[in-house]
């Protein structure tokens, strides 16, 4: 059982905050919230500074929210479904109006999911201003202090900007000014007419020059952690020359904040275990706790229904496709294959014209994804009989899935289903993104060989991690490093952003990564081709179309727009 000490500091931003463009509560403190003279201490503020980082989950019961799971720190809506790794699951209805938009590209600004995302990531951005009010405030605090403070909000609010501008493209900036601003009515609202990208620069800059490479809690950012993030928003603004730089310092020195160098675990499944949490691998994650009295609201609670429907007995979501699950298949070194979206597919699940694929698969196949007769973790033999209904297609998330043996130690008995409302962290970047990040920046400045030993680092980490056994009728479990340096820089960019896929794959980043690489349409209209025509794909028929001048971003949502005295414009 995990705890963390944010779980009593909702209240003490309330009546300070406004999120989004909203106007602030009335000017009367309700009973039992704490103001802001208690709070200007030292100690009050590194409160706040915790209920910021509070928010990287995506979820605060408070909020008003409506399915909540749109809103989850994963991104395993919008960055995963939305990118055609998984389809929505469960039945068609459940979550339809929500989901079934973002997997067909065609949500509208009335969206529920995409407003509670909104909602939570400006509510982020509105704990991260409270904490730089309220340290400008405070004098009795030195100044290596400060700026530790200072640079975790701004680190924070840099994530939390940084999320907003890759979900909607167009989005206000909002700093500490502006915040005050808006709640007292000095100003009536803020623009999006300006790309925030280099304020979040400027944010995660200062971050890294400031923050100290230890800190007293495995939880909080410092500088390496600051830098990795800094590092991979400058590979979205295409400022590779810098990125390599930062990034080269963070592979070679980074620590996590107790002083621990960042690695590589020995076995890749092990990210995804909570035995394991905060290890040497994890770089950013939000803290999940359980069994705290908080109704399981402080758990992976944005993920509680990415479970198959039975055997963990949970929503049976976040079910991967055809498509995504393909890219899995290696050739006989071990090596991806060429061509892998074909007719021969593992679990055909009854699909006229599809055979079963019975080759080699790389090892992070079953460890990423549930599939017939194959080991799922300890909770027994997966069978596609476990999904709630055939829409969701044969196969089962699993990253975001507890063993068994675990359930007595972190699941709160207030969540119904015994795999679901757990401490199992929310990973959100690991040490393996980053040294694919730093292959990337490399590629861009032409230094081939130094990619290839990056991206031969990582797959050489999958080709020794421990492999899940199943029938040989099934595949062979098979990965191996590339033999060669790459011939070309396009090479190399292939191989990079597979590597991505299969690497970070159900983790909520592909979307985004299409995006800024500018494929977006190519591979989520080739998703489409492939996927729509099969029985059981219910969701994707009549067959969507993807188009980049519309699709690229979400649309931002109609309540905030309302909301925003005319500031905010679609």
């Amino acid at each position: 059982m995990k705890q963390k000490s944010i779980i009593f500091l909702g209240a003490a931003i309330a009546l300070l905050g406004v999120y989004a463009c909203k106007k602030s509560f009335l000017d009367v403190n309700p009973v039992g919230v704490l103001d802001e003279a208690t709070l200007s201490s030292p100690k009050g503020v590194d409160k706040l500074l915790i209920a910021a980082y509070a928010m990287l989950d995506g979820h605060d019961g408070s909020l008003g929210l409506g399915g909540e799971w749109g809103s989850s720190g994963s991104n395993f809506l919008y960055g995963g479904i939305g990118a055609g790794e998984a389809n929505k699951g469960s039945d068609p209805g459940d979550q339809g109006p929500n989901m079934t938009p973002v997997q067909r590209h065609e949500a509208t600004s009335t969206n529920g999911a995409l407003n509670d995302r909104w909602k939570t990531i400006y509510e982020g951005v509105k704990r991260t201003n409270v904490v730089l009010q309220v340290l400008e405030k405070v004098k009795e605090i030195d100044d290596p202090t400060r700026k530790n403070l200072a640079g975790q909000a701004r680190f924070l609010r840099g994530w939390y900007h940084f999320q907003a501008r890759i979900t909607w493209g167009k989005v206000p900036w909002l700093d500490e000014k502006i915040d005050a601003d808006l709640a007292s009515g000095a100003i009536k609202g803020v623009a999006n007419d300006v790309d925030i990208f280099p304020k979040i620069v400027e944010d995660l800059k200062y971050a890294y020059e400031n923050l100290p490479e230890k800190q007293d809690a495995v939880g909080r950012a410092n500088k390496w952690i600051a830098g990795a993030l800094y590092g991979k928003v400058l590979l979205f603004t295409k400022d590779f020359a810098t990125a390599k730089t930062v990034l080269t310092a963070v592979v070679n020195n980074g620590t996590n904040p107790l002083g621990t160098k960042f690695g590589l675990l020995d076995n890749y499944d092990d990210n995804f275990n909570l035995t394991f949490d905060n290890s040497k691998e994890s770089v950013l994650a939000f803290q999940a706790s359980s069994k705290d009295n908080a109704s399981a609201r402080n758990t992976n609670w944005g993920d509680i229904l990415n479970l198959p429907a039975t055997g963990p007995s949970s929503g049976g979501f976040y079910c991967p496709t055809y498509y995504f699950t393909n890219g899995f298949k290696t050739d006989a070194n071990g090596l991806p294959v060429a061509n892998p979206h074909n007719t021969q597919v593992l679990d055909p699940a009854g699909q006229a014209g599809f055979t079963q694929y019975t080759g080699n698969v790389d090892t992070r196949l079953d460890w990423t994804i549930g599939r017939n007769q194959v080991p799922y973790h300890d909770w027994g033999t997966y069978l596609t009989t476990w999904q709630r209904d055939i829409s969701a297609g044969p196969f089962g998330a699993k990253k975001t899935c507890i063993r068994q043996s675990q359930v007595a130690e972190t699941h709160d008995a207030s969540i119904w289903h015994v795999g679901g409302g757990v401490a199992l962290n929310l990973n959100l970047m690991r040490f393996s993104e980053v040294i694919l990040m730093l292959a990337e920046a490399e590629i861009e400045a032409g230094s081939l060989q130094n990619a290839f030993t990056n991206i031969n680092l990582v797959r050489s980490r999958a080709a020794n991690s421990r492999v899940v056994v199943f029938p040989a009728t099934v595949g062979v479990p098979k990965v191996a490093p590339y033999p060669t340096v790459f011939a070309s820089k396009d090479e190399a960019t292939k191989a990079l952003r597979l590597e991505r896929s299969l690497e970070l794959g159900m983790e909520g980043q592909r979307f985004f990564d299409l995006v800024r690489w500018g494929i977006a349409a190519t591979e989520i209209n080739a998703y489409y081709n492939y996927e729509s025509p099969m029985p059981y794909q219910v969701l994707l028929k009549p067959k969507p179309t993807f188009d980049a001048a519309k699709n690229n971003y979400y649309p931002i949502p109609q309540q905030q727009i309302d909301l925003s005295n005319g500031f905010i414009k679609p």
